[in-house]
């Protein structure tokens, strides 16, 4: 009880001294703004509203050569005031700042109301900042948050309400907010998602407008129509609350049919590669959309125009999908910088943002290229592929298909399921796991788990991070990001940012990311992704596929040569309307991959890949590889007995076969018993022998001839009658690689005269 009580007093002491805080703020303001004195001093310099009206709705954003591109400059923002519906302003006021037409800039009833709201809850998630404000912070204050600046935003939220009328702000504001999906702008948003101009917009959709922008990505119409439907209502409930319509306007407006028609416009060619520029941009500089763009930012880019209108020919081709609502998403990143050249998407993706279930893409960077890093295995370790258990956790590969022994090269090229468990399994999780976070991958802690190997996380991937993660494969295990900025200007010129291509983090050694991709190479060449096979240079690639009900989710092809690494996507909205079962990685997207690669490499072709000068080329004995075995074959061994492939140098097999160094039969022993000599020896299975009796008046006689037989092997024969025993010879022998006989060892046989 006394706990209770000392908590009421100290919240009451913190709310009496917030709200004489507030009240005190809210008095000087209300004095001085009565007396004209809210610190008018330099105010022609304090606000330009010049520098309100934006020719283009984004910054300048520049392409590779230092061209602006197609977006920056054919997007048209500008609403004009006469044009834009009341209902539209009103729903902005409704739900942004009720008293706009009452107050001078600053709303004093609002900011008293979030400070005791904000002192009730212990937080601050409550502000008081009205439209005008809104537009003085983004287009002259910095985004510190201090008491100074809110000062210094009121003084000038009043000052720019003296030079302009409300309908001007209004304007300001409706033309200067992001609505998501690219779009800048009352306009642009209109004509996007309902298909109109802003004058013909229904009350419904002004709604929805104007509940989009306090997250244009949560509330974007096109891709959650639920969210943008649900905040559209409440808008339209503070409508009414505020008699800015009737009620039976109301009923009309929530009895419409919202339709999102999803209207691109012509700029889309390169608008994904831009929007998402604009999207890192924000992130680097730490601001929002608005504020990068009324700051007169200028960006650099990585995007060259012949390879975007590549992206685009492929994913704007109708053969390319099975059906007609096929989502489909690609991007091309330069190896040597991790600079995103071009990127392109059938519907508007945010990069950074968009996560989906990796599938079998994932197997090389959270399964082999950490178990190569081990040194547990190599590319040639023989893994038991058949219906395995791993501790409640049992795998099936695609189709239930098993095929017994196999590499793990065959494993990782064939995509098989338990194989990859197996690996993770044996690793530990926890390195598969961690490999992944030092890739920047936003793993969960429920992440820990053995599903890791088969592309499956909480979160789901990024197509951002999977780039990063087959960067890192690329680079030879070093990891870079892939990035679209190449160098950030402010409105003076100045570099605020510029991308450090050299700058890059070691994941794996070159040799554990070599050997994986040679593994990927063979994917592409006899594997899953093996439409890439007539392509004429060397070219590494990983497909995966998400299956969901009875079809699949997600089809991806990963693919990257010394030049550059693509990613090509095609999957469906809702998992629960999955696309048609025959779309897997394997099929259209490696089509996609193929039909890219084949159109950018026509003239000149990418480098082979460098061997790392810690990898080995090594013949193993191939009868013991055939049991599970790794064994090094002996220098003599012919071709038929071995079996090739690479290696880290550190993690050579130790081990290794003497068999033809020089053949013999081992444990010979001879046995008579009256007339009988029986002879027994050990075979080896890589060698042949013979054995051959000797007689004095008779030519020699081969009473047994062995090939590639193991174990103990026993022959008999009959001595002469009248000359008593014979004498007997084992001869050991093999045939090289030209066919001619190679002599061992001979035995003589320690019987007859």
């Amino acid at each position: 009880m006394r706990a209770n009580k000392e908590n009421n007093v100290s919240f009451a002491k913190k709310f009496v001294t917030g709200v004489a805080i507030a009240l005190g703020v809210i008095v000087f303001f209300a004095l001085m703004t009565a007396a004209g004195l809210v610190i008018y001093v330099n105010t022609d310099t304090d606000v330009d509203e010049n520098a309100l009206v934006f020719e283009n709705s984004v910054p300048e954003v520049y392409d590779a050569n230092g061209e602006l591109t197609t977006y920056c400059s054919a997007n048209e923002i500008k609403a004009e005031s006469g044009k834009i519906p009341d209902h539209l302003k009103n729903a902005f006021v409704a739900l942004e700042d009720k008293r706009f037409y009452e107050h001078r800039g600053v709303d004093y009833i609002r900011i008293l109301g979030a400070t005791v709201a904000n002192l009730k809850s212990g937080s601050k998630a409550q502000g008081g900042s009205t439209i005008t404000q809104q537009i003085v912070k983004n287009a002259f204050l910095s985004g510190e948050k201090s008491f100074s600046r809110k000062l210094r935003e009121a003084r000038l939220a009043v000052s720019l309400e003296r030079r302009m009328t409300k309908d001007e702000i209004l304007e300001t504001y409706l033309n200067m907010l992001y609505f998501g999906s690219g779009e800048y702008g009352v306009k642009n948003a209109a004509r996007r998602f309902f298909g109109c101009e802003v004058e013909d917009l229904t009350i419904a959709q002004s709604a929805m407008l104007a509940g989009i922008v306090k997250s244009p990505t949560k509330y974007n119409p096109i891709n959650h129509f639920d969210n943008a439907f649900a905040r559209s209502r409440l808008v339209l409930g503070l409508m009414l609350e505020q008699d800015m319509i009737t009620k039976a306007e109301y009923d009309e407006a929530t009895g419409e049919n919202i339709a999102i028609v999803d209207d691109k416009s012509a700029y889309e060619f390169d608008k994904t590669y831009v929007v998402n520029a604009l999207g890192e941009a924000c992130s680097i500089l730490g601001i929002d959309e608005k504020e990068l763009r009324v700051r007169g930012y200028k960006l650099y880019t990585f995007l060259d125009l012949s390879l975007q209108s590549a992206l685009k020919n492929i994913i704007d081709d109708d053969s390319m999908y099975k059906t007609d609502d096929t989502l489909s998403a690609a991007i091309d990143v330069d190896a040597a910088s991790g600079g995103i050249r071009a990127a392109y998407s059938n519907l508007y993706i945010d990069f950074f943002s968009f996560r989906r279930q990796s599938g079998s893409v994932l197997k090389p960077l959270a399964c082999y290229a950490p178990a190569f890093e081990s040194g547990l295995y190599s590319p040639a370790s023989i893994l038991n592929d058949e219906p395995t258990d791993f501790g409640g956790y049992a795998p099936e590969n695609y189709g239930k298909k098993y095929y017994g022994k196999v590499s793990v090269r065959d494993a990782l090229s064939m995509s098989l399921n338990v194989p990859a468990v197996s690996v993770l399994s044996s690793i530990g999780v926890q390195n598969g796991y961690n490999a992944l976070k030092a890739m920047n991958f936003s793993l969960s802690d429920s992440d820990d788990n053995l599903s890791l190997a088969l592309g499956s996380s909480y979160n789901g991937t990024t197509f951002i991070e999977l780039l990063g993660g087959y960067l890192t494969l690329a680079s030879n295990g070093e990891y870079k990001d892939a990035t679209f900025i190449s160098r950030i200007e402010d409105a003076d010129g100045n570099t605020v940012y510029e991308r450090n291509s050299t700058k890059a983090k070691r994941i794996f050694s070159e040799e554990s990311a070599y050997l994986t991709t040679d593994c990927l190479m063979q994917c592409a060449t006899d594997g899953t992704a093996k439409k890439l096979s007539s392509l004429p240079f060397q070219v590494a690639a990983k497909t995966g596929t998400v299956a969901s009900g009875n079809g699949n989710a997600d089809a991806y092809n990963i693919s990257y040569t010394t030049d550059s690494c693509v990613l090509f996507w095609q999957g469906s909205e809702r998992y629960d309307t999955p696309l048609p079962s025959s779309v897997t990685g394997g099929g259209l997207p490696s089509l996609m991959a193929k039909t890219y690669l084949s159109q950018v490499f026509t003239d000149e072709k990418p480098f082979d890949f460098i061997v790392p000068a810690g990898i080995k080329t090594e013949k193993l004995d191939k009868i013991a590889y055939e049991e599970g075995n790794l064994v090094l074959a002996s220098d003599n061994a012919p071709d038929r007995f071995t079996v090739e492939d690479i290696f880290a140098e550190r993690f050579l097999p130790t081990e290794k076969d003497n068999s033809f160094d020089y053949p013999s039969a081992d444990g010979v022993d001879a046995s008579v018993n009256g007339k009988t000599v029986t002879i027994n020896f050990a075979a080896d299975p890589h060698i042949c022998y013979k054995v051959v009796k000797k007689s004095l008046f008779a030519d020699d006689e081969i009473i047994l001839c062995v090939e590639n037989k193991e174990g103990t092997v026993s022959v008999t024969d009959e001595a002469d009658g009248l000359l008593g025993y014979n004498r007997y010879v084992i001869v050991s022998y093999y045939f090289d690689n030209d066919g001619r006989e190679t002599i061992g060892e001979i035995i003589q046989i320690p019987v007859g005269w």
